[in-house]
Parts: structure tokens; C-alpha cells; sequence
């Protein structure tokens, strides 16, 4: 069943459709908002609370854009709301981050691992909104199109703020 059908069917009632939808998209979207808030137990919250605002608004949700867009949406929301709230509070590094499809094999070679590192630094080092097109356009795989509509920006932004981020790694990644 498209994501279309299921929104549709969960909007007339079928709380199994919903559950589809949350197998579906519970796993990129949680890679996602800990990639974001590099904490898992504020990740799991936060996941927890950007699903039950999607089945609670689901009813408004127009189609104007794709279910999973407009989940990432919720997720960006929620996402700065925690920064808002939490605005003092140190985080965990991304190293320290139990993130399966970040690391290299357990036989994976020294230099590698040194390289991954040096790529999380990097990331970490950028500005909000260029992390923000890395983590969606890399690791969740959405168009900038796709981009533009979850971060509230026009499709060139995201091309732009992704183009200054790359630029911006490959500099950091040769010093």
C-alpha cells in the first residue's frame, strides 16, 4: 500500500493503517532525530512525540506533500523545540552515538575509523541549517525538493546550504 492509501484509511478510522506508517518511517526518523539531538533517550522521546502529533493531525494533513515529508517536518518542529527548552545542556558526540549504518565493520581498518571521525567532526562543526540538508539529502535520502519543504526554505536554499556544506567538509577533511 502507497503512503497515500494508508493516510487515507487511517483518516477514516484503521489505527492499523497508522501502525504501517510507523514501521514504515520509525527507524529513519529516529536515525534522524538522533543524528540531530545526539542523545537516545531524548531521541526516543522525541520520536515518540512527532508520531503521536502525526496520528493526532493526520486529519489536516492535505497531501500537498508526501506523508514522509511532512513527518520530517513535525521532526525538524520538534527537534528545535528541544534545542529551545534545552538550550544550556551539554549532549553526548556524535562518536559516542550507538549509530549502526555510522560505523565501519568491527575488522574495519584503523585508518578508516580515523576518517569516520574526522567526517563526524567535520559535521558537527557546521552551521544548523547546512547539518540539517547534510542529515536529510545523506542520510535520509530526500530530495531537495523534499528538503526545502521540511526545513521551510526554497529548493535552491537546500541546493545552496547542501553545496556550502560540502565545500565546507572537504576543507575540513584535508587539514
Amino acid at each position: 500500500m502507497t503512503d497515500d492509501q494508508l493516510v487515507q484509511r487511517v483518516k477514516d478510522g484503521d489505527l492499523l493503517a497508522f501502525e504501517e506508517l510507523v514501521l514504515r518511517y520509525q527507524k529513519p526518523v529516529y536515525y534522524f532525530v538522533l543524528r540531530t539531538l545526539k542523545n537516545t533517550l531524548e531521541a526516543e522521546d522525541t520520536v515518540q512525540k512527532i508520531f503521536l502529533l502525526a496520528y493526532q493531525n493526520i486529519k489536516g494533513f492535505r497531501s500537498e506533500s508526501a506523508f514522509k515529508t511532512w513527518l520530517y517536518r513535525i521532526g525538524v518542529n520538534q527537534c528545535n523545540n528541544f534545542f529551545r527548552q534545552n538550550k544550556n545542556r551539554e549532549f553526548a558526540s556524535l562518536d559516542e552515538l550507538p549509530v549502526a549504518d555510522l560505523t565501519v565493520d568491527q575488522e574495519g581498518d584503523v585508518l578508516e575509523k580515523e576518517s569516520l571521525q574526522t567526517l563526524r567532526d567535520a559535521v558537527e562543526r557546521l552551521p544548523q541549517k547546512q547539518k540539517m540538508v547534510v542529515t536529510l539529502r545523506i542520510y535520509q535520502e530526500l530530495s531537495f525538493e523534499e528538503i526545502g519543504t521540511v526545513l521551510a526554505m526554497g529548493t535552491n536554499s537546500a541546493k545552496v546550504n547542501f553545496h556550502h556544506a560540502m565545500g565546507n567538509l572537504k576543507k575540513w577533511m584535508k587539514t
